[in-house]
Parts: C-alpha cells; sequence; structure tokens
C-alpha cells in the first residue's frame, strides 16, 4: 500500500532490555516524542525498550524500514534479532557511546503477517530522549525513493544557499561600499553548515566516526550563534539608525550567552541550549521592530524584509519544536531557510535597482550641478576680463596722470579714482578666488619656500604703508622656523597678507605683532602656526559667528577706512582648509584680536630661485620702476592688443620705461610684424577678433621663416589658472594679468632681459 510512518502509541519498558509479554501493566509512549509514561509524565536520562507490533496484509514481502532521529545510541530488532545498531548502547554515561544516524535496512519476511519491532534505547548524553522524527515502514521502492526525496531536499536547500552565498560574496567584492552582500553571504553560508547537522537526513552525524557527538553537539550550538549574530548584523546594517541600538545590542547579549555553557557537562549544555533557543526566539521578534517601522516608511524592499524575517522566525520555531520532539517535520524547516534565502535575494535585488536609481539620479544632479558650476566660473571669468579691460586703461592712464604736474585738489580728486578702481580690482579677485574654491577647482601648488623671506617680504610691505610713529608691525619667532617649507607660496602669502591687513585696517594706533612657531611631526613634516595679533578695536562678541562668513563685514558701520568686500576672511578660511590647516581667532572688543593658523607641511633643504614673494593680488618684485631701462636693456617690443586703451597705456608705460614700441591690433598683423621687424619681447593679448593670442603663438612656434623666435608674454584680463596653463601650453614663455601696472611692466622686461634676450637692436 505504500510507505506507512510508523506514528502513535508504542509500548515503553522503562530501565528494561528485556520486557515480557505477559506483563499485566503496560506503559505506553508517543512517537515521535519525548518519552514518557501514559500520564505524559517525561522520563530522565537513561535507557528503555520502545515496541510495536505491526500487522502486515497477505504476502508482504521485501519490506524495508527508514529509522528515524534517535537520541542517543539505539539498536532495531525484529523478533528479538538485531538488524542494526547505532552507536553503542549502554545502562550508564560511561558505557554508552553515542551516535545518531539514519538509515533504510531490510526487513526479514513474516511468517503470520506480523512484524514485532523493537527499539533499544540509551540516552545519557542528551536532556531530550526519545525518537524525534518518524519511523517508515515500506516496499523497497517507496522507501528508496522516500529517502533519495529527503537527500534531494537536503541537498538542494544545501546547494541553494551556498550559492546565494558565493553570488552575493562576489557582488561584495565588486561593490564593497555594500556590506548588506557580505552579511548576507556570511548568513547563507552558516545556514547550508548548519543544515548538515539539523536537516532530515542529519548528514553530519551520520558520516562521522562514534566517540564525538559531544563536540558535534557543541559545534552545533556554535553554528547557531554564528548565525544568530550574522542574522542580526544584517538587519543592522540594513536598519542602522540609532534608536534601534537596543534591540540589536539585546540580541547580540542573547546571542552571546550561549559561550558561557560550553565549559559545561554535555546534559548540562543541552538543556542550556534549548533554553537559549527559545530566547533567542524572543530576540528575534524583537527585530520585527525596525523591520515594520522600515515599512511604515516605504523603505525599499522593506516588504520583502518582513517576509523574509518572519520565515525565518517560523523556520527557528520548527527547530525548537524539533529540538522539543514536539513536531516530526523538521524538513519544512529546511524549505524556512531556502524561502528565506530566496526573498532576501528579492530583497537586496530590490534594494540594487533603488540604489541603481538613486546613483543614476545623483549622476544626473551632478553633471547639472557642474554644468551650472562650469556655467557660473565661464560667467565670472567673462565678466573679470570684460571689467578688467576698461580697469586696465582706467588704473593705466591713473598711473600716467600721476606723473604730471597736479594741483593738491588734482591729486586727491585723482587718489580717490585709484582707491575706487583699486577696490573694484579687489572684489573682482576675491569674487574669482571665492568661486574656484566652492566650485572645487581650486589647486595648491607646492615648492619650496624660505619661509623667513617671505615672512619678512609681507611685514616690510605693510611697514612702508603705516605710520612708524602710530603704528609698529613687528615680526617674532618663538623658536627656529624650518630654512624652507614645501607649500603653495602665493597662497601662504596670501593668507598673511589679508590677517595683515584687516589688523592694520582696524588699529589706528599701537603694535601689531605676527608671531611664528613651527613645531616638528616626524622627520619630515612640521606644523607651522603663525598668529597675527593686534591692539585695534577687536570684534564684538555677539559678530563672532559672522567672521568668516562671505559678505559679511564685521566693523562696516565705522568710518571709510574699514570699507572692503567683506570676503577676505571667507577666503582665508577656505584657503588654510585646502592646505589642511585651521584658523582660530580670540578677540576683546576694544582691546584687539589674535588671529591664528596653522598648517602641516614638509620641510625643505633644497633652496629656491629668485626672490620674488606672493601677496595677495599677484606676484611682485618691487613697486617702483627704472625711466631708464631701455638703456639698460634696449630691446624691441611688440605690443598686440586689439583695444585702443590698452595699446595707449602700454604703449605710454614703455615710453616712460625709455622704449618706443610696436604696435599692432590683429593676429595677422602681429605675425606679419613678428616676420618683419624681429622683435626681443612680444606682449601679445589672447582675445583678438581675427586669431587669439594662442594661434598667433603656435604659427610663430611653427614657423621656419622667422629668423629669431621672440620671448611672449601673454597680456589677457582673464586670471583664471586655468588660462594661463592654455597659454604656456600653447607655447608662450609667461602671463601677464590685466590691468598692467608700470611696476609689473619693468619687472617682466628686466626678468626676460636676464635670462634669455640677446638685444637685436644693439
Amino acid at each position: 500500500m505504500g510507505n506507512v510512518p510508523l506514528n502513535g502509541e508504542w509500548r515503553i519498558d522503562w530501565e528494561n532490555w528485556s520486557p515480557k509479554e505477559d506483563l499485566t501493566t503496560v506503559d505506553y509512549t508517543m512517537v515521535p516524542g519525548h518519552w514518557t509514561n501514559s500520564n505524559s509524565e517525561k522520563y530522565p536520562t537513561g535507557y528503555a525498550t520502545l515496541s510495536l507490533t505491526i500487522l502486515l496484509p497477505e504476502n508482504a514481502k521485501n519490506l524495508y524500514l527508514q529509522n528515524g532521529v534517535t537520541r542517543n545510541a539505539f539498536e532495531i530488532l525484529i523478533e528479538n534479532n538485531s538488524i542494526f545498531q547505532s552507536g553503542t548502547i549502554g545502562k550508564s554515561i560511561s558505557t554508552e557511546i553515542p551516535k545518531l544516524k539514519v538509515q533504510t535496512v531490510a526487513l526479514p519476511d513474516s511468517k503470520d503477517q506480523r512484524i514485532h519491532l523493537s527499539l533499544k534505547i540509551s540516552c545519557f548524553h542528551y536532556h531530550n530522549c526519545g525518537v524525534a522524527t518518524p519511523y517508515t515502514i515500506g516496499n523497497h521502492s517507496g522507501i528508496n525513493k522516500l529517502y533519495l526525496e529527503t537527500i534531494s531536499r537536503d541537498v538542494f536547500v544545501f546547494a541553494s544557499l551556498i550559492t546565494l552565498a558565493f553570488f552575493h560574496f562576489v557582488l561584495y567584492l565588486f561593490w564593497r561600499d555594500e556590506k548588506t552582500h557580505i552579511y548576507f553571504a556570511t548568513v547563507c553560508f552558516l545556514a547550508a553548515v548548519r543544515l548538515l547537522s539539523i536537516g532530515e537526513t542529519r548528514i553530519l552525524y551520520n558520516y562521522l566516526p562514534e566517540g564525538i557527538y559531544e563536540t558535534i553537539v557543541r559545534i552545533n550550538g556554535i553554528s547557531f550563534v554564528l548565525l544568530y549574530l550574522a542574522f542580526v548584523l544584517y538587519v543592522k546594517e540594513i536598519y542602522h539608525a540609532p534608536e534601534y541600538n537596543l534591540v540589536y545590542r539585546t540580541n547580540y547579549g542573547i546571542a552571546l550567552l550561549l559561550f558561557l555553557a560550553l565549559p559545561l557537562d554535555i546534559i548540562s549544555f543541552s538543556k542550556f541550549l534549548g533554553a537559549h533557543l527559545v530566547l533567542s526566539l524572543f530576540g528575534l521578534l524583537g527585530l520585527l521592530y525596525p523591520i515594520i517601522h522600515g515599512v511604515i516608511l516605504r523603505k525599499p524592499g522593506s516588504k520583502f524584509f518582513l517576509f523574509s524575517v518572519v520565515a525565518t522566525i517560523s523556520l527557528f520555531s520548527l527547530d525548537i519544536l524539533t529540538e522539543f520532539a514536539k513536531r516530526g517535520i523538521p524538513y519544512l524547516a529546511q524549505y524556512g531557510f531556502l524561502v528565506f534565502g530566496l526573498s532576501q535575494a528579492l530583497f537586496i535585488a530590490e534594494r540594487m535597482i533603488e540604489n541603481f536609481r538613486n546613483k543614476e539620479r545623483l549622476k544626473q544632479e551632478k553633471e547639472n550641478a557642474e554644468a551650472k558650476v562650469k556655467f557660473k566660473t565661464s560667467f565670472l571669468s567673462t565678466m573679470s576680463h570684460e571689467i578688467r579691460t576698461p580697469m586696465n586703461g582706467i588704473l593705466g592712464m591713473t598711473q600716467m596722470l600721476q606723473q604730471t604736474e597736479l594741483t593738491e585738489e588734482q591729486k586727491e580728486y585723482l587718489n580717490l579714482i585709484k582707491f575706487s578702481g583699486d577696490n573694484l580690482l579687489l572684489l573682482v579677485n576675491d569674487i574669482l578666488d571665492l568661486t574656484k574654491l566652492e566650485s572645487g577647482q581650486f589647486e595648491l601648488h607646492l615648492e619650496p619656500i624660505s619661509v623667513r623671506r617671505l615672512l619678512h617680504d609681507c611685514i616690510n610691505i605693510f611697514k612702508t604703508q603705516s605710520d612708524k610713529n602710530k603704528l609698529k608691525v613687528e615680526l617674532e619667532f618663538v623658536n627656529e622656523p624650518p630654512a624652507f617649507l614645501i607649500t603653495d607660496q602665493r597662497r601662504f602669502a596670501q593668507i598673511l597678507t589679508n590677517l595683515l591687513s584687516n589688523a592694520v585696517k582696524f588699529t589706528e594706533e599701537g603694535s601689531i605683532f605676527v608671531i611664528v612657531e613651527s613645531t616638528s611631526i616626524d622627520d619630515k613634516k612640521m606644523r607651522l602656526k603663525v598668529s597675527v595679533k593686534d591692539t585695534g578695536i577687536g570684534i564684538p562678541e555677539e559678530r563672532m559667528g559672522n567672521l568668516f562668513q562671505p559678505f559679511s563685514q564685521v566693523h562696516s558701520h565705522l568710518t571709510e577706512k574699514t570699507v572692503g568686500t567683506g570676503l577676505g576672511l571667507a577666503i582665508t578660511k577656505k584657503i588654510i582648509e585646502e592646505m589642511g590647516g585651521s584658523i582660530s581667532v580670540q578677540s576683546i572688543y576694544g582691546r584687539g584680536s589674535n588671529f591664528t593658523f596653522q598648517f602641516d607641511a614638509e620641510a625643505s633643504f633644497e633652496s629656491i630661485e629668485g626672490d620674488v614673494i606672493s601677496t595677495s593680488n599677484e606676484m611682485v618684485k618691487k613697486t617702483n620702476w627704472d625711466s631708464k631701462l631701455a638703456e639698460k636693456y634696449p630691446l624691441k617690443i611688440l605690443i598686440a592688443d586689439d583695444d585702443p586703451i590698452n595699446q595707449k597705456v602700454s604703449s605710454l608705460f614703455l615710453k616712460k620705461l625709455g622704449y618706443t614700441a610696436l604696435q599692432s591690433e590683429n593676429g595677422e598683423k602681429t605675425l606679419d610684424m613678428i616676420r618683419t621687424h624681429l622683435p626681443d619681447l612680444v606682449f601679445l593679448d589672447i582675445q583678438m577678433p581675427d586669431m587669439d593670442g594662442i594661434t598667433v603663438t603656435k604659427c610663430v612656434r611653427k614657423s621656419t621663416s622667422i629668423e629669431k623666435q621672440p620671448v611672449i608674454v601673454a597680456l589677457t584680463a582673464n586670471v583664471l589658472e586655468e588660462e594661463k596653463q592654455r597659454c604656456l601650453s600653447g607655447g608662450m614663455d609667461d602671463f601677464m594679468t590685466k590691468p598692467l601696472l608700470l611696476h609689473d611692466l619693468d619687472f617682466m622686461i628686466r626678468k626676460w632681459a636676464k635670462k634669455d634676450l640677446l638685444p637685436s637692436n644693439l
């Protein structure tokens, strides 16, 4: 008739392996289940005989029996003849050798359509004794089919979990930032390993030698703890809000409790393991809080996750029921593993899809933001160029006018014009600097600088600008600074001059001290700390919060001496942060302020060439010029500029230096004049109507008809670093920005006359 599970009441003879048939008092126990008596009273650890008489139909032959999970050692007998033995049964813990094995055995043919089946069981190594899963009788094909189905279920679930583990481990290798993959892979792997010991066929118990049962029980408990911890970490990685921390910590504590029981004897340990399973179930119920909350918040994949956790809790529930032998269907637990794995795979897949969508959205937003930044930079660059071009005429002609005979009233008016022009130029420079800092286009150009020389030169600039009788500007060294420091010279000087400029601006009389201290970090690195301390008007405490905000002027209510852009300190702070440093301020209103900045840099023992320093606006060598420069360096100079006012300013400047300049207003004419007149030095405007300056330069450099290659200096109103690099890459030798200053022109001519120029008009 097929396979028949031998479930129901079996006769039990407690502590008796040779029961008699004529006993008047017979007790019964339920199989599968713990061994109990008819009153459902549980027997302790010990030994007993379970027996059953099976009635067979006529001609029932070639029957087979598949035993269930029986703890700890047992022997199967038919008509008191042993047909299978697992382990060694004994009447004490010392004589018993436990072994848990599921086996299919052939039954001898019956002569009277009856089979008297007996089980001699001893159980001294586990707290729950008896038969945990059904015994089944059937024909050869039926029992084989049942066994293959059992094996197939275990193998199928095991292979599925291992595949999921491997797949998500590989995903983790590609997306290291997504730790959910590695945690999920760990959960699947541990679940697969655990299946070897709790599956229907108990593969781990079947094929290991006798004598290590206790070790396997403890390993089984540890595998459960590791699986539990991996699952909690997995949930935490997905729902990691601080409000859930108590739930996670509670589960950690519950999981780790089992390690306290490892030193106990096997019976105590198995009892603790059973209690631990129940406690773990309550801990897992607590994990529903963050998961259900995620469903309420509509987080991606939260419903899949809730479903999988419910399946997992069901799995643990079935584990517990199987552990206490209350049910005989443990293979459903294996399907619970599979449901968990597959539903989690769907959950992770949904999260990945959502992440890809978010990345695409972020990518689009990034591209839009970059386009806006690019437009903003381009706009500001263009506006800077357009503003600087007329500013070149205004400031240039102002310089020329200052060289003429003027009345005191005219000098006052001219000074106001120059003051306003300088402020406008400063505003343009500051806005460009702030834009580059905010857009991430700011770059540091590291080079070895002489610390003492840079500091002295910056201080000297302000000493010459202030009244020595009213205001002292002093430099102090706490200890000997490094001879050279590798940093951005121009930006270091810009920071220092910004702070000194503010100190001078807000200190009518008294003193300003620049205090420098250096500290060694290691063999190569130094920490430079610079304080700019003044005795000026100080800063009100309520305005300190706005001190480093753009366009914020703390003392805008004071005299015209404090007029500025409100960008200096904001730019200073951002530059220091770009250098990896920090800035702080201490101030007492009415008594002065102390700005301190520090940054780390490599100390260098290399020397630097030249004696140029950087200020907040441009590279300067000196502030005067030589009217007889042409006598010292008699060069032929060409000015190429399409703006007639700028041409006029440049030619007047050169005239002041003693030169008569050649002039051209477009690219074609510039090329013709270079070929014809062979100038030594060309000041070349970048933006010209017919051919830009870089194109002209490339034509000059490639030309074989030009006997002598001139030094070409870019002359442009575009001050961005990218423009400078573009010019130098295009073949130009140097770079100057408008508005052009007379001493800058003097310096540039000296620089190249000393280097490479051989005067062509000697």
